[in-house]
Formats: structure tokens, C-alpha cells, sequence
């Protein structure tokens, strides 16, 4: 490299010395572009790092976002699977009390054919079959008790239904008619 106070002695000519500072000149303006040059390009990737930083923050919170969401679904399907695991547990200890009472129920009905058969009655208002009308209200000891057995027996022997018989509703409400009047009366 040039040392160029030398070059600047050494110089002879006053043109020497001319174009040497035409030389110098035409570097500094050229060291001055390319600072400028540098400094554009150092602004433009500071922009450009802000610029990422933001994106960067603002996908961070997104993906929080979404991760709290999804977790927030998980519970949520978990505690719903568990409302429909002990929906079908309820279900099936209700099966199992209904098939009881059914078996019970089918019990004393041939328990009842049984006596029907052995004793039958020379007179009876309806003609039902198998029920007299002491067997539906068994074990009722209050007027509670005698309104919610009824509403059962409703629902179970009403002639809509598809075991429903009409006249076993008309002894169930006979039944219910005495009970109530001695319930009330006492």
C-alpha cells in the first residue's frame, strides 16, 4: 500500500499533486458511499431483526393460545367420556334393579296363579286373569307411598303401553280408590 504522505513529497509536478488529490478525493467519497452504504444495510437488517422479533412474539402467543385451547378441549372431552361412563354404570345398575323387580314381579304373578288355581273365587267384579286387588299395593303404609306406587302402576299397565291390559287398570284403580279413602280418613 501507497503511503501517501510520501507519494505527496515525492511529487514533482504540480499535476502529480493534482491527481493525487483527485485520488484522495474521489477514495474518500467512495469510503463515504460505502459507509453510507453500510449504515443503509445495518438500519434495513435492525428493521428487519424488530421485524422477526414481533412475528416471533406474536407466533409465540399464538401458539400458546391454541395450546391452551386444545388443552382446555382435552379436559373438556375428558370430563364429558366420564359423565358417559357413569351414565352407562347408572344404566346398567338400573337394568339389573328393573330385571330384579321384573323377576319378582313374574314370581308373584305365578305365585298368584298358583293360589288362583288351588282356590278360585265364586264371584270377582272384573275378570282379570291373574291379579286380585290386594297384590298391587303390597307393603304401602302411607299415603305418599300409595300416590308414587300408583303413578308406577300407570305407567306400566296403562292400555297405551305395549303390556298395558284395561282391566287390570280398572282393579289398580279400585284398589287405589279404597286405599285412598282409608288413608285420608284416618
Amino acid at each position: 500500500m501507497l503511503d501517501f504522505d510520501e507519494e505527496l513529497m515525492n511529487a514533482e509536478a504540480p499535476e502529480d499533486i493534482k491527481k493525487m488529490k483527485a485520488w484522495m478525493f474521489q477514495e474518500q467519497v467512495s469510503i463515504q458511499s460505502k459507509r453510507d452504504e453500510l449504515q443503509d444495510l445495518s438500519r434495513e437488517l435492525q428493521d428487519l431483526k424488530r421485524k422477526l422479533e414481533r412475528e416471533k412474539n406474536a407466533l409465540e402467543v399464538r401458539e400458546k393460545m391454541i395450546k391452551k385451547r386444545f388443552d382446555d378441549n382435552e379436559i373438556f372431552i375428558a370430563k364429558k367420556q366420564k359423565i358417559i361412563e357413569d351414565a352407562y354404570q347408572q344404566l346398567a345398575l338400573d337394568r339389573k334393579a328393573l330385571e330384579c323387580e321384573r323377576l319378582n314381579f313374574e314370581h308373584e304373578r305365578s305365585k298368584y296363579r298358583r293360589q288362583k288355581m288351588s282356590s278360585p273365587k265364586p264371584y270377582q267384579q272384573y275378570e282379570s286373569g291373574i291379579y286380585d286387588s290386594t297384590s298391587f299395593f303390597r307393603g304401602v303404609d302411607n299415603d305418599m307411598a300409595l300416590r308414587k306406587r300408583y303413578k308406577e302402576l300407570l305407567k306400566i299397565f296403562h292400555p297405551d303401553n305395549k303390556c298395558g291390559d284395561t282391566k287390570t287398570l280398572l282393579l289398580i284403580q279400585t284398589e287405589y280408590e279404597n286405599l285412598k279413602s282409608r288413608y285420608y280418613e284416618s
